[in-house]
């Protein structure tokens, strides 16, 4: 049965008001449903998806995306690439400014780039770039910024030096925690720049105001190098936790977009709104981080037993029923070149599985006194329900499961502090490489190595690939790091992931894409 507008209506006044100026559309108002409440609008801090959809419309970088999710010059208007592979050379666009009217120049993104991987900002993507000469050490706080593989010959050039040729570099430099940030703004208003009025975008929008838990709005830059095709003169990015209000605001026509809809209703939206509901694989893999700092979480047969008593063809099959493929390795199978190891007993039966999960929490001293473990989530009803299913699962071998969620910004916030047991997350990879989910792993990555693994041997051959020159060994050293994850588990694997976004028939130049980023800029609005 179709929504009444009436009903819609009525679920949509449950949520946060926001003024009829900034949705009608009168005005050229794109309104987002964007999941989540921002815990920050600084694109070197951002640590979600959710933020970065903002950030990628308030900052540019040397390369951005275009509306297919593919690299092209950003902030620069061209780049080159020495014999080796190892040294790029952009060359920035003439003329570019801040939204504030200061010049822009190379030695802002040389800032920029320092700032990343300054070990005070805590970047969650600073690893990323480990690619680029120097920066692993600048990041630890062991070498000077200045020895950081960037540099500004002239105000219009900038040089990133490499350490191995990496081609997908400019994938990664596309993203918005590579973006330029004003040098001259955050040395004047320090962690309050980000704010209203004081905020100094490079993008295609400024910042207009931040109302918590209710909208981020932006309006058009009027001084971004591109701004002459910037269709749509304002976004609203509005926080839809609730997905089912989400849902019925979109049904409504408040929202344009909306990101993510609840797993109940995927079959009815595609029935009844076929061409606004847009489902297409990505590179994206969900996954429970286990605390491995935990005494009882040390033990490794521990985390296998979880692992192995899940299973993830029920999870896919009758809770999500939305193309989600159970995951049997962390990086996504639509990586090209590249073949993911197994988990040990992917392949295995449910018996065999759960037989071999209580003979391993038996060894590991959990025969009398059951594992009791705290399963945490953000606050969503489809969450909810995966939280259920799995700790039903967990029962079967005999572990004590208790359910714990919080707002999406204070979940994240948990696991970045380690402050819980087994935490539901989810991870999308920025480029199309293995080292784009692996790298997370790696023991210096504290912020986003929710798991706190720490494997020495792991380090060293993601360390190994990053200056391998042949890509066939290069693959060859990531899958046997990838293995030692599968045997050592501090993740579980559950399934690689589909975007699940609803797009409004007047939203013209929305295009499906395996990173799943659609910058406002290349969108418009039909009448």
């Amino acid at each position: 049965m179709t929504l009444s507008r009436r009903a819609a209506l009525a679920a949509a006044a449950a949520l946060p008001f926001v003024p009829r100026s900034l949705w009608a559309g009168e005005d050229g108002t794109l309104m987002r449903g964007n999941r989540y409440e921002p815990a920050t609008l600084d694109p070197h801090k951002v640590n979600t998806t959710y933020e970065l959809a903002i950030a990628g419309d308030l900052f540019e970088g040397l390369v951005t995306f275009d509306a297919e999710g593919q690299a092209k010059p950003g902030l620069a208007a061209s780049w080159s690439t020495s014999p080796d592979g190892k040294r790029y050379t952009f060359r920035l666009r003439e003329g570019l400014t801040w939204s504030d009217g200061v010049p822009l120049t190379a030695d802002d993104v040389v800032y920029s780039f320092r700032r990343l991987l300054d070990p005070a900002t805590a970047g969650v993507f600073a690893a990323l770039l480990y690619i680029v000469r120097g920066a692993r050490l600048v990041n630890a706080g062991n070498a000077p910024a200045a020895d950081l593989g960037v540099s500004a010959p002239d105000p219009l050039t900038v040089i990133i030096e490499l350490d191995a040729p990496a081609p997908y570099l400019p994938q990664i430099l596309a993203n918005a925690y590579c973006a330029a940030v004003p040098r001259h703004v955050i040395a004047a208003a320090g962690d309050n720049w980000t704010r209203p009025g004081t905020l100094v975008s490079s993008g295609a929008y400024t910042l207009e105001s931040w109302r918590p838990h209710e909208s981020v709005v932006l309006v058009r830059n009027g001084r971004y190098h591109d701004g002459a095709n910037v269709r749509v003169a304002r976004v609203v990015y509005v926080p839809t936790e609730d997905l089912t209000s989400a849902v019925a605001r979109f049904r409504s026509g408040e929202l344009d977009m909306q990101l993510d809809v609840p797993l109940s209703q995927v079959e009815r939206l595609r029935s009844e709104l076929p061409l606004e509901t847009r489902l297409s694989p990505t590179l994206i893999t969900y996954y429970l981080a286990i605390n491995t700092t935990q005494p009882k979480f040390g033990d490794g047969r521990v985390r296998r037993a979880l692992s192995l008593a899940i299973d993830r063809d029920v999870l896919t099959q009758k809770v999500l029923r939305g193309g989600e493929v159970p995951a049997a390795s962390f990086v996504s199978p639509m990586v090209s070149g590249y073949k993911p190891p197994q988990m040990e007993f992917a392949e295995a039966g449910v018996d065999v599985r759960l037989a071999e999960a209580r003979k391993l929490l038996t060894e590991a001293g959990f025969a009398d006194v059951p594992l009791s473990v705290t399963y945490s989530h953000s606050s969503s009803l489809d969450l909810r329900r995966i939280a259920v299913v799995i700790a039903g699962m967990w029962k079967r071998i005999g572990v004590q499961t208790t359910l714990f969620n919080t707002e999406g910004k204070v979940h994240f916030a948990n696991m970045r502090q380690g402050n819980f047991d087994v935490a539901f997350a989810g991870w999308q990879a920025d480029y199309n490489d293995p080292l784009g989910f692996l790298y997370v792993l790696d023991s210096n990555t504290v912020r986003s190595n929710y798991a706190r693994y720490r494997n020495l041997a792991y380090d060293g051959l993601l360390a190994k690939a990053a200056g391998m020159e042949n890509a066939g060994v290069r693959a060859g050293l990531l899958r046997e790091a990838e293995a030692l994850v599968m045997r050592d588990q501090p993740i579980i694997p559950l399934y690689h992931g589909v975007t699940k976004n609803l797009v409004s028939r007047r939203v013209v130049g929305w295009r499906a894409n395996a990173v799943d980023v659609h910058l406002s800029r290349y969108l418009s609005l039909a009448s």
